[in-house]
């Protein structure tokens, strides 16, 4: 772990073989940097990219992953995060934390370790300050540069004994189109393409989202294959019609999200999420031939 300037930001630099994280300590909490060998980031680099917050004028979203709070309510959840967080060393990574948000009622932290050669531990917390109850959850979200694939696994097995129960749940937003050119739908996955030859013409968003039952999301472009594995409690209420797992289109980045369950939570209380990433330095059929299989399921 070692201390560096990354887009502009004070940042620490987190090694983990080929790849590296760099994580901003200027704002956030936020990752801005999934970097190879060669220097190139594969996260979205968005310094000038802004989101209006109603009553806050605007917020950036800089790029790389942050974390925000579900359910997605633009008075709550678009919150600005550009002032410094708390940094605290922890074995093998770092935890970085903000200072209660008043018009929120939140605080965030993020904790990042390193756990093998290209392998990372991400543990999310979403803490209520507010002085009354809150039904939150942690939602990690993580921008991709465009121009790649994108990939949510469905279940391919019956879901209960003699597979009465139906297994797949399919959610789409209000500006979503089933026709849409970058959504192709298969028998093992939803996908998300955003290859120049497919967005070409196209304007205008497009999201999708299942239940992580098979517990990964996945992104491929330019040689590097991104794993982000969470889980999905059946036993728990998630947002979004139980869509854990989600993948937004963007002309400028495609988003890999995941979800933590709705927690009801007293002040002071935390809602929890985990994420592992796995990152696998694969061409584009390796990363398709991994989307297909059963390999990457936790």
């Amino acid at each position: 772990m070692t201390t560096t300037r990354f887009a502009g930001h004070e940042a620490i630099r987190l090694d983990a073989g080929p790849i590296s994280l760099a994580v901003t300590t200027s704002v956030g909490p936020r990752i801005l940097g999934l970097l190879t060998e060669d220097g190139r980031n594969h996260f979205a680099d968005l310094p000038d990219t802004t989101l209006e917050c109603p009553g806050s004028g605007v917020i950036h979203l800089y790029g790389g992953s942050r974390l925000w709070a579900a359910p997605e309510d633009p008075r709550v959840t678009y919150r600005p995060d550009d002032d410094q967080v708390g940094v605290e060393e922890v074995p093998d990574g770092v935890t970085l934390s903000t200072r209660p948000d008043e018009v929120a009622g939140t605080s965030r932290e993020t904790t990042i370790r390193v756990t093998g050669e290209g392998r990372f531990s991400l543990d999310y917390r979403v803490i209520n300050r507010a002085d009354r109850r809150q039904r939150l959850a942690a939602w990690a979200i993580t921008m991709m540069a465009p121009g790649g694939r994108a990939w949510l696994p469905l279940l391919t097995e019956p879901f209960d004994p003699g597979g009465f129960q139906g297994q797949c749940n399919l959610v789409l937003w209000p500006y979503s189109r089933v026709g849409d050119p970058r959504f192709v739908h298969t028998d093992r996955a939803l996908e998300v393409r955003t290859t120049p030859e497919v967005v070409a013409g196209l304007d205008g968003p497009f999201k999708v989202g299942t239940s992580l039952r098979r517990g990964w999301v996945a992104h491929w472009r330019d040689g590097l294959m991104l794993i982000k594995h969470a889980g999905h409690d059946e036993d728990r209420e998630y947002a979004d019609m139980g869509a854990s797992g989600q993948v937004y289109a963007h002309s400028d980045f495609t988003e890999l999200e995941t979800l933590g369950p709705l927690t009801d939570l007293a002040p002071g209380e935390v809602a929890e999420h985990h994420e592992d990433w796995e990152i696998r330095l694969v061409d584009e059929a390796e990363a398709e031939r991994l989307a297909a299989s059963d390999e990457l399921d936790r």
